[in-house]
């Protein structure tokens, strides 16, 4: 059994989780820790020093559930310094009888590198969308095709070189080593975590609202092809309703948390009499209560989320532009667990909505089954996928050998 470890480091916690598997499939989560996160601001570095404590405690509580210490790390990445664009590559097939073999296929990809991005970022995926094969487009694997030219359409995913090197100072302060090619973007994470094998065949819009961003991802055809990072989320909510009943911000927290209701359209076909209720919260001074209506909570709410609503639908439209189809959304993060969030979406967007937790792996501890850790769950799928390139088996395979064979195979040749 090989030990993976996954850190997830957001805006409001870092969250550690350490898992054996092996190259069957098999995966088992031996530890995992929490720690709440003060060193980061819509996930950009503000306070190195918290933010390495954060690590270290959330480390050692994973460290001390699985009875060993780690020593290094896959890290997920969610920032506003996150970006992403298309990408073509081409290369003339260099086999004496024209065949093209995995080798022309990483040339090919790396020739997608070649992207112009600005010198102050650094390319952190390049993920194959398809492949022609002199002018016959469309083509998923190449490898064994008789052709002069071969093209690639792909997908890039960048990242600030500042940023990087800051988050990464961070995890070494911890006293923690980056495993190789251990930097991931969390809607690969999480889109390996939530999206079911039709939704990514059919075409779906993803979106994980956490604390300090809202990451957007977009699959069609098997792969990711279109993503975004808007950098407001669950914070701004809280912040909207300490501004707006000038109470404090643990206690809109609180508040949203305990009392949120996203839209006064839920209120109102809610079987139990919330319309009229009032809450009594604890004013910005202290010393008086402050009445709460469930019904102004719920407009407060709901007017930022419909900002984000719309940003949304504004990526996916980009999305369609680019010949991806979006049928659907799923949506994870903490804030998607708000009541009445699906709700709102399907009347904003128009289009089936569901929240996702992780759909795997087997075994997985209750607490880790919630939206909350899809992130952290998906990035030790990744993990695994790049560590272990099975062998088919004439069994029925189960949902991890199923994604390690296909992702696995394909972030071993061409990633």
């Amino acid at each position: 059994m090989e030990v993976l470890t996954a850190l997830d480091i957001g805006t409001s916690k870092i969250s550690c989780i350490i898992a054996e598997a092996d190259a069957e499939g098999n995966m088992d989560v031996v530890g995992h820790g929490v720690s709440p996160c003060l060193g980061l601001r819509k996930g950009a570095l503000v306070d190195p020093e918290q933010t390495v404590h954060a690590i270290e405690t959330a480390v050692s509580e994973a460290e001390k559930e699985a009875g060993y210490t780690i020593n290094s790390v896959h890290l997920c990445l969610s920032s506003e310094y996150l970006s992403s664009l298309p990408s073509q590559g081409v290369w003339a097939v260099s086999n004496p009888e024209n065949e093209i073999s995995a080798i022309d296929v990483r040339r090919v990809v790396e020739a997608a590198r070649m992207v112009g991005i600005p010198s102050d970022r650094e390319i952190l995926h390049i993920v194959p969308r398809g492949f022609t094969v002199d002018g016959q487009n469309g083509i998923r694997n190449p490898v064994g095709l008789t052709g002069l030219r071969l093209e690639v359409e792909t997908h890039v995913v960048a990242a600030a070189s500042s940023f990087l090197q800051n988050i990464c100072k961070c995890v070494q302060k911890a006293n923690l080593e980056i495993d190789a090619d251990g930097l991931v973007a969390s809607t690969i994470a999480s889109g390996l975590a939530v999206l079911t094998d039709e939704e990514r065949k059919l075409g779906t819009a993803m979106i994980d609202i956490g604390a300090g961003t809202v990451d957007l991802a977009v699959y069609c055809d098997e792969e990711i092809g279109h993503s975004a990072v808007l950098p407001v989320a669950g914070d701004l909510l809280t912040h909207d309703l300490a501004r707006f009943f000038r109470i404090p911000p643990s206690q809109a927290e609180r508040l949203k948390l305990d009392k949120g209701l996203v839209s006064p359209d839920y209120l109102e076909s809610s079987e139990d009499d919330l319309h009229d209720e009032t809450i009594e919260v604890t004013s910005l001074s202290g010393e008086e209560l402050v009445p709460v209506s469930r019904h102004q909570l719920a407009e407060v709410l709901e007017a930022r989320l419909l900002d984000i609503f719309e940003w949304v639908a504004e990526e996916c439209k980009k999305a369609e532009r680019r010949g991806l189809v979006v049928a659907s959304l799923v949506m994870t993060g903490g804030t998607s667990q708000l009541p009445g969030l699906a709700r709102l979406a399907r009347r904003e967007l128009e289009m089936p909505v569901r929240v996702a937790a992780a759909c795997y792996p087997q075994g997985l501890p209750e607490q880790l089954g919630s939206p909350i850790y899809a992130t952290g769950v998906g990035l030790l799928l990744y993990a695994a996928a790049r560590r272990f390139t099975p062998e088919e088996k004439e069994e029925g395979p189960s949902r991890m050998k199923v994604l390690l064979g296909r992702v696995g195979r394909w972030l071993a040749e061409v990633f």
